[in-house]
């Protein structure tokens, strides 16, 4: 067992990127029209800029996107490694123990002196 930190690392980047494309290719639409929509940094921000002449849309709505997306990302792949940890570790014990019960011989029986 060779470098297991790094192992455990290439698996929360894979577990994060994993969590974080399917956070946003299923909820990304919904959670920016949040952000849109009852946001107060967002109206803060339109606030601040109300004479905008370009039509290009303000690039705080995909800040927050984005960073709310890696936050979900990173939160579900520590929850899902910790989960692992914890699924092993329950077969483990209970490996051991199951292991420790039947490889103990039993105690000698004693004859019966007396009759």
């Amino acid at each position: 067992m060779q470098y297991p930190r790094a192992r455990g690392l290439m698996a929360w980047f894979s577990l994060f990127f994993i969590w974080s494309a399917f956070v946003l290719w299923f909820h990304g639409v919904s959670l920016l029209q949040f952000i849109m929509h009852d946001s107060y940094l967002y109206t803060y921000s339109l606030a601040l800029h109300p004479d905008s002449n370009t039509l290009l849309p303000d690039a705080l709505p995909v800040v927050l996107l984005i960073m709310l997306v890696l936050a979900v990302g990173a939160f579900l792949s520590s929850v899902t490694v910790a989960a692992i940890h914890a699924v092993f570790f329950l077969f483990r014990t209970a490996g051991a123990l199951i292991q420790a019960q039947y490889s103990n011989p039993p105690a000698p029986r004693n004859p019966t002196s007396f009759h």
